[in-house]
């Protein structure tokens, strides 16, 4: 209630107290809230809304013992003990009205009068808040949905592991290169994407429909898509500037021909070494393989304990990353000198550091509120292995199809461009409809 209408409250009692003709200002109330001459109880709420008397304050005797609690006034009145206290047949009379503005002033006025209402305010609010936060989300995924859909995922990422032994007889094939070209890039789009749209966005709290920054997904498809103009640009300069190299003659010195080296494996993060390092190559190969799987399988542990549809995008990531990593691990395996057997065996057993991963990530997303610290750490490795390791390895890709004449610029150009757009069509889908994905 504002200082003006207690006020204005305060001269009435006081014009009546002393005599003084009021008829006019309670008249004018009575016009403004009643119908002839009265005032209803509906007309009345309405009043006493207007000057600050809520109909949820304390009744009079009802909630107050002045004995055991010296804050709480019994002359605490709410909306419906003034008006059962001074109403006549169910509505006031201009001298009814007249009597019960004291009583509005104090409740109005004393604070005490209001803690009880105020408490109950402040809980079913947060009730709403809680509410909200669990539409804005959706029911979070059970434990049996977690830990099923977990280890689903991460069998079938398992199973890609040994994979490249079907791939054996046709690793120095154009076909497989082919094949490697496409999942480098699908990898790309998979895991830059879901990165920067998936990942990121939930370990800051942005999700959901009421988010705090308006069409987020909107914003951060449009810095996909600058990623993929950019890289558009480049691959186009690079493929002008070979064309202009290939108008060239290339003067090659008489009795020594131009040597390739044909034996170069090109899959993703690697290259080749030389016999005497095979050992230590392996073994560190194997060793980071395991350290990757692991922080694989805590991402996706954590995404299935929060939404089925974040562990889904996660999930596919992975996969698109795990296809072609897997297959350059065999080959360089393979290459080292080891036997088909024990190579599957050891990048198998590499590969089931996921289980550990996906229970530790399971365990703390269902117990504390580490999640969106996994998301962001997930977040940071999924866009670095993107950008920084698989777009470097697509451009070497290209190079290498170029110089040993395996493939032309152009097959290897929009064999690339079709997995990135794949990759990013994925996860684009994925973030955007994961509101109509019922598992």
């Amino acid at each position: 209630m504002s200082l003006l209408q207690l006020c204005g409250c305060i001269v009435i009692i006081t014009t009546c107290a002393s005599g003084q003709p009021y008829d006019k200002y309670v008249n004018a109330l009575l016009d403004e809230y009643g119908i002839h001459g009265a005032l209803s109880k509906e007309g009345f709420y309405e009043f006493g809304i207007n000057i600050g008397l809520d109909p949820s304050y304390v009744s009079i005797g009802s909630k107050c013992n002045t004995s055991a609690d010296k804050t709480c006034s019994s002359l605490c009145m709410g909306y419906e003990d003034i008006f059962q206290k001074y109403s006549i047949a169910s509505s006031l009379n201009s001298t009814g009205l007249s009597n019960s503005l004291s009583a509005i002033i104090y409740s109005v006025q004393d604070h005490h009068c209001h803690r009880e209402a105020e408490e109950e305010g402040e809980a079913e609010e947060e009730e709403e808040e809680e509410e909200e936060e669990e539409t804005k989300h959706g029911e979070k995924p059970s434990s049996a949905e977690a830990w099923g859909f977990g280890i689903a995922s991460a069998s079938v990422i398992v199973f890609i592991s040994n994979i490249g032994v079907f791939f054996k007889p046709c690793m120095k094939t154009r076909r497989f290169q082919r094949i490697l070209y496409f999942c480098v890039a699908l990898a790309v789009g998979t895991l830059g994407g879901t990165g920067l749209l998936v990942l990121i966005p939930e370990s800051l709290g942005i999700t959901g429909e009421d988010s705090p920054i308006p069409q987020y997904k909107v914003k951060l498809i449009t810095a996909i898509a600058g990623i993929y103009i950019f890289f558009l640009v480049e691959q186009c300069i690079n493929w002008r500037s070979n064309i202009k190299k290939k108008s060239k003659e290339v003067e090659v010195p008489e009795g020594k021909p131009l040597e390739i080296d044909t034996n170069d494996v090109n899959v993703p993060g690697h290259s080749h070494q030389g016999d005497g390092e095979v050992a230590t190559v392996a073994w560190t190969l194997l060793l980071g393989d395991a350290l990757h799987n692991i922080s694989d399988g805590l991402a996706m542990g954590a995404a299935y304990t929060e939404d089925m549809a974040l562990g889904i995008s996660v999930s596919l990531a992975i996969l698109s990353e795990e296809l072609p990593h897997e297959l350059g691990d065999i080959a360089i395996l393979l290459h080292t000198g080891m036997t088909i057997k024990r190579a599957l065996l050891l990048n198998f057993l590499a590969a089931v550091a996921i289980y550990i991963g996906l229970v530790i990530g399971i365990v703390v997303g269902e117990n504390t509120d580490a999640n969106t610290y996994i998301f962001a750490f997930a977040g940071g490795l999924f866009v670095y292995i993107a950008l920084a390791d698989m777009i470097p390895e697509m451009s070497h890709q290209a190079r290498i199809a170029e110089s040993t004449g395996q493939d032309s610029t152009r097959a290897v150009f929009w064999l690339q461009n079709v997995g990135l757009l794949a990759g990013f069509g994925i996860v684009i889908l994925v973030a955007t409809q994961s509101g109509n994905i019922n598992v």
